[in-house]
């Protein structure tokens, strides 16, 4: 059945119904006659009226009785309305349309902050929900946490790893919510599946599946957006009229590279794809009035959409300036990155760890050598790996828009228990490099691994003071968590004695700094040498290489995991010199182009062949802001002139490459 068919059926049976005043109304119907919005669950309270997010509208008939769907899937962005679309149907339910029902959450906090901040609110604001609810008896056994009657069915809300207790239930209707939060790892089985047998007992059941994405290949809810007809919700331009659903890729913007971070967007807009024409965000209104749901994968068993941040109402969901200052300042923090995508673009994080090759990366090496410093590196971090008969020094370059180069790889032999071991990595620390103006540049922060068999000799080391802001790191596997996180006092030594002058412990987002690097690596495949963001100098061993890629991730299990026989220090270095990159004392992920250019004009004062001078006028143009084609409609404002803009920003192709 088609999208247009389906709507057509849905359209014939709400006018029949005006015949027969008994019969129920849609979903969509029933909301906009007894839901009332309070201000514990929505930023406008009062009347919910379906102009307002005009996309939700047919999901929402499509879990009416009067459509055939049995599936729904709704793979969406925050703050676009699908947990109230969710709580709708629910109160239709529970008010006219009878039967078991089920709300399986992904963990107990999140039942319960479902509980409180959307179900009971719904109740309040629903005179009919509430009443059916209450017409039952209130003993313990009715109405508690896990199980409330209602008249005519009950309803169920589950965590996903307790829905095997419904196995011996038969439902009318469930709601999965944020499958993709479900923890699959830990469960017996597939509630998911658990699910779908207990609603075949009931020819008219419906499930909907509603969920933001994670990762591409272990995402539940992609995997059921793509297993339907796949519809994307179409606006006109209002200069041609053309149709479109809009991608990110179009957003253009102004910025100020000199301005603080949440400042850079001056203002945002649409560039339409037929046309060119510079689109508003006050069109968005009426554009949404006039969407309409199209299906790319017509003719498939269920319907299913996908909606991002860019359609989110004005006022109730971040606006395309914000969205864009978002993105800006996601560039060097891949948590980030991963969260823009998944919760305000509604798409799943390609991870591209097992497509990179050793041997593709050392045939991007350049003709530069250890030791020495390229044109544009200006800043020197150092990551140390603890073995138990050497140290392993891994010294990264930093320069603009978020390049780095491998300057040094040295191995350090000695037992790390032994103090000349630790003298001689200080001497090395400690060294001067000198670019080629002349300058002399040393490292500014070192992180040492302490997670190994020698805790107290790095704590040691690190109390010395010897190194220029040296630090004691760990690695945590937490997935999200930022590359350098909040520092922890570690005042007792190994025999359980307090050390006056204690030394601060950061924690490493290592999952999050190795989903940036391969991600970078990845990217750089196609680029010229001057444009990659990880450069090699020529007589780096191929070994290296092999370390530098050693390890590949396992979406389903979520975590990293080395390969077979391959050694990972490498990496493990790599990692920690970028964690020291980002120390308190020196904070690179947040320096801003002015920050650079002081650098810049300190070490390279007359090398201006590799960047030109330095002027606001002379910033390369970046792809958030790329020309603008002219318009073709008659009476549409012409394209901005496009100004200079931050360099760091992906072009839509590598956003393309990375979907």
């Amino acid at each position: 059945m088609t999208a247009h068919t389906d709507a057509l059926i849905i359209a014939l049976r709400a006018a029949a119904r005006a015949l027969h005043p008994k019969a129920s109304l849609l979903v969509s119907e029933w909301a906009e006659e007894h839901r009332i919005l309070s201000v514990e669950d929505s930023a406008e309270p009062g009347r919910w009226k379906n102009s307002r997010t005009p996309y939700l509208t047919e999901i929402m008939d499509q879990l009416s009785e009067e459509s055939s769907a049995r599936l729904v899937a709704f793979i969406k962005c925050s703050q676009v309305g699908g947990t109230q679309a969710a709580s709708n149907w629910l109160g239709s339910i529970i008010d006219h349309a009878k039967g078991p029902v089920a709300v399986v959450m992904p963990t107990e906090k999140s039942l319960s902050d479902w509980m409180s901040q959307k179900f009971d609110p719904m109740v309040k604001g629903a005179a009919a929900v509430s009443a059916a609810l209450h017409t039952r008896s209130n003993k313990s056994s009715d109405n508690n946490a896990q199980r409330k009657k209602f008249t005519g069915g009950i309803l169920y809300t589950k965590t996903a790893g307790s829905t095997a207790d419904l196995k011996s239930t038969s439902l009318r209707y469930a709601i999965a919510d944020e499958v993709d939060e479900w923890d699959w790892t830990t469960l017996q089985g597939d509630p998911l599946g658990l699910l779908q047998v207990r609603l075949t007992a009931f020819h008219d059941h419906k499930l909907f599946v509603v969920s933001s994405p994670t990762l591409k290949d272990a995402s539940r809810i992609e995997e059921a957006f793509e297993a339907g007809d796949q519809r994307r919700y179409h606006v006109p331009c209002p200069y041609c009229n053309e149709r479109q659903h809009l991608k990110w890729a179009n957003i253009r913007w102004h910025s100020d590279p000199g301005a603080s971070a949440h400042r850079w967007i001056r203002d945002a807009w649409y560039a339409c794809e037929h046309c060119g024409s510079e689109i508003g965000e006050h069109h968005k209104t009426a554009m949404l009035a006039k969407g309409r749901w199209i299906a790319d994968n017509p003719g498939a068993p269920y319907p299913s959409y996908h909606i991002n941040a860019i359609y989110s109402p004005l006022g109730l969901g971040r606006t395309w300036a914000e969205l864009a200052t978002e993105w800006i300042e996601a560039q060097a923090d891949s948590g980030k990155l991963m969260r823009f995508f998944n919760t305000r673009m509604g798409e799943t994080w390609a991870d591209r760890s097992r497509d990179i090759k050793p041997n593709s990366l050392q045939a991007r090496a350049e003709p530069w050598q250890l030791g020495t410093i390229p044109p544009g590196c200006l800043v020197l971090t150092a990551g140390v790996d603890t073995q138990d008969d050497r140290l392993e020094i891994h010294v990264i370059g930093h320069g603009r828009d978020d390049r780095t180069w491998t300057i040094d790889y040295h191995v350090l032999q000695g037992s790390p228990a032994e103090q000349g071991t630790w003298n001689a990595l200080a001497d090395y620390l400690n060294r001067d490099y000198t670019n080629r103006t002349g300058r002399t540049i040393r490292i500014e922060a070192t992180a040492i691994d302490s997670g190994g068999h020698y805790t107290h000799d790095v704590y040691a080391f690190v109390r010395s003071r010897r190194v220029r802001r040296c630090i004691a790191v760990k690695g945590h596997t937490t997935p999200g968590r930022q590359i350098l996180g909040r520092p922890s006092k570690q005042d007792v030594n190994t025999r359980g004695q307090t050390v006056k002058k204690g030394v601060s412990l950061y924690l490493v987002g290592t999952d999050t700094a190795k989903h940036l690097l391969y991600q970078r690596l990845f990217d750089d495949a196609d680029k010229a040498p001057g444009a990659r963001k990880v450069c090699f100098p020529e007589d780096l061993e191929a070994d290296y290489y092999d370390q530098l890629v050693s390890e590949a991730f396992n979406a389903r299990r979520n975590r990293w995991e080395k390969k077979k026989g391959k050694r990972n220090e490498a990496l493990d270095t790599w990692v920690y010199a970028v964690a020291a990159s980002h120390h308190p004392e020196l904070y690179l992920n947040k320096w801003r182009p002015s920050d650079w250019a002081r650098r810049e004009a300190m070490l390279e004062p007359d090398d201006e062949s590799q960047h030109g001078p330095i002027g606001p006028g002379l910033v390369p143009a970046t792809p958030g802001n790329p020309p603008q084609p002219t318009a073709t409609a008659p009476t549409p404002k012409p394209p901005r002139a496009s100004p200079p803009q931050r360099p760091a920003i992906p072009t839509s192709s590598a956003w393309d490459k990375r979907l």
